[in-house]
């Protein structure tokens, strides 16, 4: 009988390679078995080896790793998404749908996350050219339904003709250039480009925005519910928006200060906030910020999401 380190070889697997392998084979297989290894090689309490098991028998290790946790637990730092709850109905629309899932990962944060968050997602857009930006504006972003463009101080109506100045029409920048829009991405961003009447941009100027202490022709210059003129806190002077638009123009006013990180003066930070809640959002404004989102790869989160204006305190 053969032995290995002082211990009985099993006979069987000997006899099984007898009879199963060819005879050189045979004869090494014994000849290596046969031969004592150096001492050391084989610890003394080297259980027998098995020569039956073969590589079919053989399994894959055993993952011992910690199984993943697919588990709902709250008790994590970061809320789970589908654990908050919806938003809080907007206080100037309570009707309006806020579950935009665009912004769900925004829910349940602080506001200063949700500041943050929303500088992410405006910051980096496709800038375009200047004279791109105003093509598009005149011919694609603001036509409606019918076709028109409707000037955004008064409501006076033409027709896009191509160009980027249809019937005397011409580009207005919510935000001044004098103040901080006459470089290169801001310009050209198409978030705060609106049509207006070419006089009407000239009233305007650079004008902050304001609620005017004159009335109609008492005013320096009015048409059709927008007003220049002295304000009521103070300023002079300060243009007023007509209602229709003046949120629209507020929610620009937001857009720009986070986009680019320049602040807006105090009171007229409460003028936009008062409009921001009188005229919210409607279709046309919301089909606009679709359309400048395929030119510019980048919305405006405050025409989306109205409420998130309350997580800022202030602009500034």
């Amino acid at each position: 009988m053969l032995t290995l380190i002082g211990r009985p070889l099993p006979q069987r697997p000997i006899m099984m390679l007898r009879y199963t392998l060819p005879p050189l084979l045979t004869f090494l297989v014994l000849f290596v078995a046969c031969v004592q290894p150096e001492a050391g090689t084989l610890p003394p309490d080297t259980p027998d080896v098995d020569l039956s098991d073969t590589a079919e028998d053989a399994s894959e290790p055993k993952d011992t790793s910690a199984p993943e946790d697919v588990s709902d637990d709250d008790a994590e730092a970061i809320p789970d998404v589908q654990d908050t709850p919806p938003p809080e109905p907007w206080p100037c629309d309570p009707e309006l749908d806020l579950n935009d899932r665009r912004y769900r990962h925004l829910h349940g944060l602080s506001d200063a996350q949700i500041q943050r968050g929303l500088l992410n997602m405006v910051s980096g857009h496709r800038a375009l050219y200047y004279s791109t930006a105003r093509q598009h504006l005149m011919n694609d972003i603001e036509p409606h339904d019918d076709g028109s463009i409707e000037c955004a101080y008064t409501g006076r109506i033409t027709e896009p003709d191509g160009s980027t100045t249809p019937d005397g029409f011409n580009t207005e920048h919510v935000w001044p250039q004098s103040r901080g829009a006459d470089q290169e991405p801001p310009r050209s961003d198409i978030h705060h480009l609106f049509a207006v009447d070419g006089g009407v941009n000239s009233a305007r100027s650079n004008h902050p925005y304001g609620t005017t202490s004159c009335s109609g022709n008492s005013c320096p210059w009015h048409e059709n519910g927008s007003e220049r003129g002295p304000s009521t806190d103070g300023r002079d002077p300060v243009f007023e928006v007509r209602p229709e638009f003046r949120g629209n123009v507020a929610r620009a006013m937001f857009y720009f200060a986070l986009r680019y990180q320049m602040p807006i003066e105090d009171r007229e930070e409460a003028v936009l906030r008062q409009w921001h809640c009188e005229d919210p959002p409607d279709d046309y404004e919301r089909n606009r910020n679709d359309l400048i989102q395929m030119l510019q790869s980048n919305r405006n989160p405050f025409i989306d999401r109205p409420d998130f204006v309350d997580n800022f305190d202030s602009f500034d």
